[in-house]
């Protein structure tokens, strides 16, 4: 007999919550192994996963006012089983209490039987106190009650307070519990945006246009897996949020220029780019993970790429030599916190410290710079991460042109939405404001 969706989100918290896996990954391979793709269950498999790792914080909060032992030493699985329980009771209407509690008690006979009273008296226990489990309150100490309330790290909530004020801050976490949009970038070398979004209508998509990007859509009603249609095989389109469709507008390169990507993945960017010179012109990616230079290369194939040259390299050690003074332009898409992909990976929240952000400026120091040593004169340095924190940003970039006087901090080119840019040149993009991933740039010049 099969497991129930709940069981089964069960287990794959319980993996992601190990540190060892991303949610997005287990939930592809459990949809596909069990048929669940675009159907009902399939929703609600993803519903429960994700509602849990955004509002974990705000979960555990609760069962610990409720649990009279020690919540950390619980085992991960019945944790797990509660957080559930508690999400549906405090978030969804779909089932009645009483049936929310008794699968749970099913759940728990068949992971830990002797844990099932437990179980059974800690949900019984919130439905009595639902209402009165207080909460910090919120003059008296705003970063805790944030923090709990809205689920978020301590720490990042307060370096948000003091980034952007009370109010932008609230707005952030709220936006980062809510379910992103699911956005595509229509693949220009084949096909218009337009176009893409009267081909995907047949299919059951209904689309809007994309704010910021031209070439991106909205996916706004489906009845299929996109990554399942013939519009996806024949390469017309990738999956790609909107302030990452952006970075190459950033940037934008002419036909016949050469572009250096030193952190490229699976080639989001570097795919983009190729279609923005519509092939003409060359493309190195590199990356120091096998595995991403292969699905890069699927991908070019996937869509009718040919300037990208792939290579393996890891340019946080050095820059290969004959990379120097090469490229018209070099673009820095530096490995980072991901705090502004909240919505769409909640479980970093869980999983970040302080001492990562501090190890992660030392990588970021040192891509930077040695990727500086592949621009031309003339050429221009592009720096961007999707985090929203200032030391993972700004403060990178001032390290660097004070160290680098012969680069300049520069205004971005107008083929990028003015709105995006702020008072200091910087592109930023911001969920609660524009929809979109978070994510950082700058554009450097070489004098």
């Amino acid at each position: 007999m099969r497991e129930s969706i709940r069981h089964l989100a069960v287990d794959i918290l319980t993996q992601v919550n190990d540190g060892r896996s991303f949610a997005s990954p287990l939930l592809d391979s459990c949809l596909d192994a069990y048929r669940l793709s675009a159907t009902p269950d399939g929703k609600l498999l993803t519903y429960l996963v994700y509602g849990v790792l955004r509002h974990r914080g705000y979960l555990d909060w609760i069962t610990t006012k409720l649990y009279r032992g020690n919540f950390r030493n619980l085992d991960e699985r019945i944790k797990n089983i509660l957080r559930i329980s508690v999400f549906q009771l405090k978030f969804s209407d779909r089932l009645p209490s009483f049936a929310v509690v008794d699968e749970a008690v099913k759940i728990t006979q068949i992971i830990s039987p002797g844990k099932s009273g437990l179980v059974n008296a800690v949900l019984r226990n919130f439905l009595r106190q639902d209402k009165n489990i207080p909460f910090p309150p919120l003059r008296k100490n705003t970063a805790e009650y944030i923090s709990l309330f809205h689920s978020h790290p301590l720490w990042v909530v307060k370096e948000w307070l003091s980034a952007l004020g009370e109010q932008n801050t609230v707005a952030l976490c709220t936006a980062n519990n809510q379910i992103p949009p699911f956005t595509l970038r229509a693949n220009t070398l084949k096909i218009s945006p337009d176009k893409l979004s009267k081909n995907l209508r047949p299919q059951g998509f209904i689309t809007t246009t994309t704010v910021y990007s031209p070439d991106g859509l909205i996916i706004v009603q489906s009845d299929q897996t996109i990554q399942k249609t013939e519009a996806f095989y024949q390469g017309l389109l990738r999956l790609q949020d909107e302030g990452s469709q952006c970075i190459p507008y950033l940037i934008n390169p002419k036909k016949n220029e050469s572009i250096l990507d030193v952190c490229a993945g699976t080639g989001g960017k570097a795919t983009h780019l190729a279609a923005i010179i519509n092939n003409q012109g060359h493309i190195v990616a590199i990356d120091n993970d096998p595995e991403k230079i292969s699905e890069l290369k699927k991908e070019a194939t996937r869509m009718g790429i040919t300037a990208i040259d792939s290579r393996m390299a890891d340019v946080s050690a050095n820059l290969p030599e004959e990379f120097h003074e090469r490229f018209d332009h070099v673009l820095v898409d530096a490995p980072c916190s991901g705090t502004g992909t909240l919505r769409r990976n909640p479980e970093i929240k869980w999983r970040l410290a302080p001492s990562d952000i501090n190890k992660s400026t030392v990588i970021q120091n040192k891509i930077l710079c040695n990727a500086s040593h592949a621009v031309k004169r003339g050429g221009q340095l592009i720096y961007c991460t999707c985090s929203l924190l200032s030391k993972e940003n700004e403060h990178i970039i001032n390290t660097f042109l004070a160290k680098n006087k012969h680069f300049l901090l520069c205004k971005p080119p107008s083929s990028i939405n003015q709105s995006l840019i702020d008072s200091k040149h910087f592109y930023r993009t911001y969920p609660h404001i524009h929809n979109m991933d978070g994510f950082f740039a700058a554009v450097l010049r070489r004098d």
